[in-house]
């Protein structure tokens, strides 16, 4: 037997008890949902479980949504997941209400948890003292976090003490963030080395994060193999390359590589 047909098969024996009522069949299906690219199906049955009373329901329900782009709706599967006390499910809202820009409901959520040490919250805290224009608290945030662990902060921070000069440590954050997963953080890299004045590490770099997928990087790496044909060395790089680039950034939606492809 395939797996392919193990998965059928577990899938229709799920169906029959998610359909005869079984709260814990429209959760497990509902998984398998989700795990075969069929998140409308899944969401069916994780209502039907939430209406039937599933407290476990309800965090997948804001993440589809979410996923989705309904963040009002998400917030509203979330403030349910808290009353339930859903642990993390206060993180997620706060999250939510920072991605809407709604910075004081984001706080309300948010800080509780930063305050007892969270790494998430504490990240997030530092993203609301940036946007609110308090530098200082946004570093002391991002500081905390980044000794917790969170590649985000330690990004945002090595930004932050790049612009400062503080060169070496937002490298060693920079690269433990790449490590750690941030992969926009090899784009920050590459213009950092660049910026110095370093061609190559910040080409490896870029060339590193494109490689990897991520459009920052690729869209860099674009515009330097194109301002190296066109000032330095004409001849270096093949034309074809950076517009390579170029469209493969514009392909994943960054904002930059679309707009210059659709200048006239």
């Amino acid at each position: 037997m395939t797996g392919y047909d193990r998965y059928g098969l577990r899938v229709a024996a799920l169906r029959r008890f998610a359909a005869g009522g079984e709260v814990w069949a429209m959760e497990r299906l509902a998984e398998a949902l989700r795990e075969a690219n069929d998140p409308g199906g899944a969401e069916q049955w994780l209502r039907r479980a939430a209406e039937l009373g599933s407290v476990s329901a309800l965090g997948p329900l804001g993440e589809l949504a979410a996923a989705d782009g309904r963040v009002a709706e998400a917030i509203g599967w979330w403030e349910q997941a808290v009353t339930a006390g859903c642990a993390g499910a206060d993180l997620r809202l706060g999250a939510l209400y920072l991605e809407r820009g709604e910075l004081d409901a984001a706080e309300r959520w948010l800080r509780p948890a930063a305050e007892a040490g969270a790494p998430e919250a504490m990240a997030n805290m530092g993203v609301i003292a940036h946007r609110r224009g308090d530098d200082e608290s946004a570093v002391r945030w991002y500081e905390r976090a980044a000794r917790g662990g969170n590649p985000t902060a330690m990004r945002s921070l090595g930004v932050h003490l790049a612009r400062t000069g503080a060169f070496e440590r937002a490298v060693e954050l920079l690269t433990e963030a790449v490590r750690r997963g941030r992969l926009d953080a090899m784009a920050v890299l590459g213009a950092m080395y660049l910026d110095r004045g370093d061609i190559g590490a910040g080409e490896r770099w870029l060339r590193r994060g494109a490689a990897a997928g991520d459009p920052d990087s690729m869209f860099h790496l674009a515009m330097t193999l194109r301002d190296r044909r066109t000032t330095d060395a004409p001849n270096s790089a093949a034309p074809d390359e950076a517009a390579y680039w170029l469209q493969r950034a514009a392909d994943l939606g960054h904002p930059q590589a679309l707009r210059l492809l659709l200048e006239p």
